[in-house]
């Protein structure tokens, strides 16, 4: 053989070697691929994700929003500034500044009171103003924020345990009755009656048919709130276009079986009360038909209900909706965030009460004074 053919047969068979190595190399590095991924995998299986506070926020409450119809009196007129109220169709309505914070905040307090009250059930109701209801946007929104944002905010940041009723959708499609006052700023008691048809099926219970209801109209005009909020040196009895469109009121009578005890703000023991003041006059004020607003605490005892015992821990708001209650349990107890001074936990222990409604106007549900009132009843 000649030295040029053993050179190329050693060149080939080194190729074939190199060749050989190279695949053991690849296998051995698959191999090892092959190892690294499966432990990878093993790690991810036996690892146990912690929640972050993004994870915590996408487990939140849904909100459901709907457009309201149209308003059928808004005849395009603009309205004016009075002090802190516009007028509008000489009807007066408030100023909300309520804002994200404020909600927040407001939705934290409710969640720490369901921790605070265990296995008692939490439901939560935020009332808006007419403002945001019975007024066109057009005009509402050049002075005041938004409500439902913020109901929405407050909503969606409520813990899960607590079960919040949206009754913004309910009052809004019936933004064309009189839902609310013109010369204050509550709700007339229709519109209350419609907020409890949302609570009632919260709660499990068949809302009392508006029809099945006795309405009593007392013979006098009334003048709220947003006359006095009027008042100056110009307009020394309030706004003028206020004060010439009083309004009427109209309530709903108590079921039949329905006795009222109340505990007066400065008494030691309850008594006996009318739920309405039936003997109003020109001039008083839409929600003086009550005669609870010095009461710390106002219960209503159904005797034709035989069981269920329910509290809502409420402003002034709570009044109006109380009644239709009554139709549903054995005992609604009201308490009066700005007059009760007792330990809400022991309160709802003693009288064996399992569900609690915390219900406020937007208002109050954005002012951290009110919300105090209610954090110092643990």
């Amino acid at each position: 053989m000649s030295k040029k053919n053993s050179a190329k047969k050693k060149s080939k068979a080194g190729k074939v070697v190199a060749i050989f190595v190279a695949l053991i190399l690849i296998a051995g590095s698959a191999c090892v691929v092959s190892y690294l991924v499966k432990r990878g995998q093993n790690a991810m299986n036996n690892y146990t994700v912690e929640p972050t506070a993004a994870t915590e926020a996408s487990d939140s409450h849904s909100v459901t929003e709907q457009d309201m119809p149209k308003l059928s009196c808004d005849d395009n007129s603009e309205g004016y500034i009075d002090g802190a109220v516009y007028i509008w169709q000489n009807k007066g309505f408030e100023t909300f500044k309520g804002n994200v914070a404020d909600a927040k905040a407001y939705a934290k307090s409710i969640s720490n009171y369901k921790t605070a009250l265990g296995n008692v059930k939490v439901y939560n109701v935020v009332v808006p103003t007419s403002t945001e209801i019975t007024l066109p946007e057009r005009l509402s929104k050049t002075f005041s924020n938004n409500q439902r944002e913020n109901i929405s905010t407050i909503i969606k940041s409520l813990s899960m345990d607590v079960t919040p009723v949206d009754v913004y959708n309910t009052l809004g499609q019936k933004r064309n009755e009189s839902i609310y006052y013109g010369t204050d700023k509550y709700w007339t008691q229709l519109g209350a009656y419609y907020a409890y048809t949302d609570l009632a099926k919260a709660l499990g219970k068949e809302p009392a048919e508006l029809k099945s209801l006795k309405a009593v109209t007392p013979g006098n005009t009334f003048l709220g709130s947003h006359v006095k909020a009027t008042i100056s040196k110009e307009t020394t009895a309030g706004n003028p276009m206020l004060i010439s469109n009083p309004d009427k009121v109209t309530y709903y009578s108590l079921p039949k079986g329905v006795t009222v005890t109340a505990l007066k703000k400065g008494d030691e023991s309850p008594a006996e009360i009318d739920y309405y003041n039936t003997e109003t006059e020109d001039g008083n004020a839409p929600n003086d038909i009550y005669n609870t607003y010095d009461c710390a605490y106002t219960v209503l005892k159904n005797k034709d209900v035989k069981q269920g015992k329910i509290a809502i821990v409420s402003d002034k708001f709570g009044y109006g909706i109380a009644p239709f209650l009554a139709n549903n349990y054995n005992e609604v107890h009201i308490i009066d965030v700005d007059n009760f001074e007792r330990n809400i936990k022991n309160y709802l222990e003693e009288n064996k009460i399992t569900e609690v409604v915390y219900l406020n106007g937007i208002m109050s549900a954005n002012t951290a004074a009110k919300t105090a009132k209610t954090d110092a009843m643990f």
